[in-house]
């Protein structure tokens, strides 16, 4: 059994482990770290002595994430040195949010059935486990200390998103119109039940969320977000037609579905590599909506502008060589303009649930203003790419 199968039957036994699954750092123990490497296959003979974690510099908005050193009673050669371990989030809103919505959930599912070969670089996943009535759950993962993050860096470079484009089109391709997808019920397939319930629910957070953004944001919400959220609102049912019509042509496909710098490390000096992580948004749907996202909130308006279309270009050949087919760059742009909405409402959502000292962190370490990250580059973008034009009223 090769170590991807290894890795892939723990998690699938991870279910079976009888052990309280630890809701945070503190409550991981020697014992529990033992047991799972070996269900890994990545622990032989020896036992975890020690081990020491340390909460990253940088939280994500949705979990807490932490970087575990491990120490060994005995010799032991595939067994990693250090790991990197996710939980759910201790802020009430966001956790709360993120498990009514299977985020957390689509995580661990991602990676039992797709972490052994997604198509697109990921960390390596030594065990994922939740218990589903409770939201709580827990990842260990690939230490990539070695990679770059945005996060270490003002601001990605073009040079970045290009490189992340060009991972981003052969992962869609290689899951073009693959009827597994529509297995997957965590998925949420375009028009299965699990997807119509999913859009039934969605008007109300749309609701909730466009006045408490409006009455938290004020004058930094532009004008085009605030039209293109409340087009939305009243024409949800019209435009989520739109998503299930593509199942007809064959042009759904594997979406990270929050494809931003953010989740994505890059090479470095220290060496390291591309990976994507934080796939709590995976869903089936439209690859275009992972384009718009990675561009648009990782250049600023002044950079964007000059390699949008460039890079929309670049994204459609590479589809094309990766073997799909009709589809025309002209559909691939309009996908780009739709992928912004999703862009501008998920933004709207999310501004509202994340624990505020995150926004704050955020505006420190990329010396820009999130509002103006999360609000003003997409609204340019939609200015420049005549958005309200494709969102009836």
């Amino acid at each position: 059994m090769s170590k991807s199968e290894r890795v892939l039957s723990a998690r699938n036994a991870a279910g079976q482990m009888g052990a309280v699954i630890p809701a945070g750092p503190e409550q991981v123990t020697d014992a529990w770290l033992t047991a799972v490497l070996r269900r890994a296959g990545v622990l032989d003979g020896a036992r975890v002595a020690a081990h020491t974690n340390d909460l990253l510099e940088f939280q994500g908005a949705a979990g807490v994430v932490a970087r575990f050193g491990l120490s060994y009673d005995g010799v032991t050669t595939a067994a990693p040195r250090s790991l990197v371990a996710k939980f759910a989030s201790p802020y009430e809103p966001i956790r709360a949010l993120m498990h009514t919505f299977g985020g957390y959930a689509r995580e661990i599912e991602f990676y039992r059935q797709f972490g052994a070969d997604p198509g697109i670089p990921v960390p390596h996943c030594f065990h994922a486990e939740i218990d589903s009535a409770s939201g709580v759950f827990v990842l260990l993962l690939e230490d990539m200390s070695d990679a770059r993050v945005a996060a270490d860096v003002a601001m990605p470079s073009v040079d970045d998103i290009e490189l992340a484009v060009r991972h981003l089109a052969p992962f869609h391709a290689k899951w073009w119109g693959n009827v597994r997808l529509r297995e997957l019920e965590f998925l949420r397939y375009p028009g299965s039940a699990a997807d119509r319930l999913f859009t039934s629910w969605a008007p109300g957070v749309m609701g909730a969320a466009l006045p408490a953004a409006r009455q938290r944001y004020g004058g930094a919400l532009p004008p085009i977000v605030l039209e293109v959220a409340e087009r939305v609102m009243g024409n949800f049912a019209q435009l989520t037609e739109g998503r299930w019509e593509r199942v007809a042509d064959g042009s759904v496909t594997l979406v990270h579905g929050d494809f931003h710098p953010g989740q994505l490390f890059f090479p470095s000096e220290r060496g390291g590599r591309f990976a994507v992580f934080d796939w709590q948004t995976v869903s089936a749907g439209s690859g275009t909506d992972d384009l718009a996202r990675v561009i648009v909130t990782g250049l600023p308006p002044e950079q964007r502008r000059t390699c949008d279309e460039r890079l929309i270009e670049l994204y459609h050949a590479l589809l094309l060589e990766h073997g799909v087919t009709n589809y025309d760059l002209e559909r691939c742009r309009e996908g780009f303009r739709q992928g912004l909405v999703t862009t501008a409402i998920m933004n709207i959502i999310a501004s509202v649930n994340i624990d505020p000292t995150r926004i704050e962190e955020f505006s420190l370490i990329r010396d820009v203003s999130m509002t103006d990250a999360m609000f003003g580059w997409v609204a340019d973008a939609m200015e420049a790419h005549n958005v309200l034009e494709m969102v009836s009223v």
